[in-house]
């Protein structure tokens, strides 16, 4: 009122003003949604707080051999992640694909690829208008030249599901107990592959995913899901915060997130849970495999059905 009336407004058409507003139907509902908001916060700090104090809390374990049971009972159900050794040694794929026996058998197939994305912040969330067609080849090639961001295949690409590469998942293995063996329906397995310098920006997956590094060594950031608060979630799944140079005067509360790093390189599988935050580097070029369909669980996910957070993009970039 005394801003209105400061600018001219008479006292009794300020009270009407203020009084009208406070009793609208969007204001009304916003105040009980910030509460309910309020208190959920308050609740994820307290988690986050106790997370702090375990020294364990400070790193991602790294497990050999783990069996089925233990990573459902100790990572799984327990929304911790962790790196598995051992899980990827009966795969042909190991040893045969390489970039260049990829190029000798499929080099003249076209793919989809992620283009430009260096051009484009928050390049994920322009998934479809970065959508291009290119032979295998071509986004072989470079990766001989420096590190870049600009040319991936992304999972969303769907490799696997075109006619061409279909004979590959025959030199794929479902990690015996841990995830469902048959393969060669959609959303099963799912493959990245880039140059040096690749990187997904900090993001949190609405479902739990186990990520299979075949060759190359990629570098993962990871926040835990109750650090969500503080992620500036500005985009649906995205931080706008780059995990590269976290700019904390423009987002301060970053400053507070447990973030934690770990280097995933051959024959390492990371179980990133649902709902924690990540961001990869690819510090070599790089190919990797992603699973979804999880044994010893209802539905073969635990998905977080509500996880698109923030808000949607643009329709035209969608």
């Amino acid at each position: 009122m005394a801003r209105l009336e400061a600018a001219g407004v008479a006292p009794q058409v300020a009270w009407e003003t203020v009084r009208s507003a406070e009793a609208h139907p969007a204001v009304m509902g916003g105040r009980g949604r910030a509460a309910r908001l309020g208190l959920l916060e308050s609740l994820l700090a307290a988690r986050s707080g106790l997370r702090r104090q375990g020294a364990a809390g400070a790193r991602v374990e790294r497990r050999s051999r783990l069996s089925p049971d233990a990573f459902f009972t100790d990572y799984y159900r327990r929304n911790r992640p962790v790196v598995i050794e051992g899980l990827m040694e009966d795969w042909p794929a190991r040893k045969r694909w390489t970039p260049a026996w990829l190029a000798e058998h499929f080099g003249d197939e076209t793919v989809e690829v992620m283009a430009g994305r260096e051009a484009q912040d928050l390049p994920d969330l322009h998934a479809d208008r970065l959508r291009r067609e290119v032979p295998l080849r071509k986004l072989l090639a470079g990766f001989a030249d420096a590190p870049s961001n600009d040319m991936y295949l992304v999972a969303r690409n769907s490799l696997l599901l075109r006619a061409a590469f279909r004979p590959l998942l025959e030199d794929l293995r479902a990690p015996a107990g841990y995830i469902q063996p048959e393969l060669h329906g959609p959303d099963r397995v799912h493959v990245w592959l880039g140059p040096a310098g690749t990187l997904s920006n900090l993001h949190h997956d609405h479902l739990n995913v186990l990520f299979c590094q075949v060759w190359g060594r990629k570098q993962v950031w990871l926040a835990p899901s109750w650090e969500t608060p503080w992620m500036s979630n500005v985009h649906g799944f995205y931080s706008a915060v780059d995990v590269l140079a976290p700019d904390t005067e423009r987002f301060p509360d970053f400053a507070r997130v447990a973030l934690h790093t770990v280097e995933v390189g051959p024959g390492d599988a990371l179980f990133i849970p649902v709902g924690w935050w990540h961001a990869l580097r690819a510090l070599e070029p790089s190919l990797s495999v992603t699973f979804v369909n999880f044994e010893q669980t209802p539905g073969l996910n635990t998905c977080w059905r509500e996880g698109w957070l923030g808000p949607l993009p643009p329709e035209e970039h969608r």
